[in-house]
This record gives C-alpha cells, sequence and structure tokens, in this order.
C-alpha cells in the first residue's frame, strides 16, 4: 500500500476551515449577520463539513516540502 501526502496548501478541509475563520473575525468587525447568529451555526456545522470532506478524501496532507 503506497502512503501518498498532498500539501496541506490544496486540501479542501483546509481551506474551508480558514475561509470560516477568516469570514467570522471580518464579520465581527462589519456586523453584516450577527455574530451571536453566525457564530453558533458556524460551530454546529463547520464539524459537519469536516467530516464530510475527511469522507472524500484520498489520501493524507503534509505540513512541509519532502
Amino acid at each position: 500500500m503506497e502512503n501518498k501526502t498532498k500539501s496541506i496548501l490544496i486540501s479542501k478541509t483546509f481551506w474551508v476551515n480558514v475561509l470560516t475563520i477568516v469570514a467570522i473575525l471580518l464579520n465581527r468587525n462589519a456586523k453584516v449577520i450577527d455574530p451571536l447568529l453566525i457564530e453558533p451555526f458556524a460551530v454546529v456545522t463547520l464539524p459537519l463539513v469536516n467530516v464530510g470532506l475527511r469522507a472524500i478524501t484520498e489520501g493524507a496532507v503534509r505540513l512541509k516540502g519532502e
């Protein structure tokens, strides 16, 4: 069995998490959506999205170049 890895920078899971953090932080300043609404929603949905992305993931990621 071959152990293939890919850069974390091409990981869908990584980018979904980064974009979620950025959106929440920007929303706290701009208050486009009430933080009391969006933040609990993110806390509930983000783990479900991560599980879904993990289910379709084909290999591991690496942090550094090899």
